[in-house]
């Protein structure tokens, strides 16, 4: 299943990659509608391993968003009927 990154997204084009890849690895490890919370969480524990501390993970279907984030450290996307959304938060 492919993603529709909404753009544009403002993420380096290997940490947008490795966004991609990471969220369809936590998607077939856990059941996204039961477990929605703990494939935000796998999300979330790989970036912050990866690209250092602190990131935010949103999964779901049909929420808004607006936030604050540090620059070159955002994506929004769909994989199937589901939005994702990872950042890092600006000051």
């Amino acid at each position: 299943m492919d993603a529709r990154v909404l753009w544009p997204p403002d993420m380096p084009d290997d940490m947008l990659e490795d966004a991609v890849k990471i969220a369809k690895e936590a998607t077939t490890t856990y059941e996204i509608e039961t477990q929605g919370q703990e494939v935000a969480k796998f999300i979330k524990q790989r970036f912050d391993d990866k690209w250092l501390p602190y990131w935010h993970v949103i999964v779901g279907k049909g929420f808004g968003c607006h936030c604050t984030h540090e620059a070159r450290r955002f994506i929004y996307f769909y994989i199937g009927k589901h939005a994702f959304m990872i950042y890092k938060l600006g000051y």
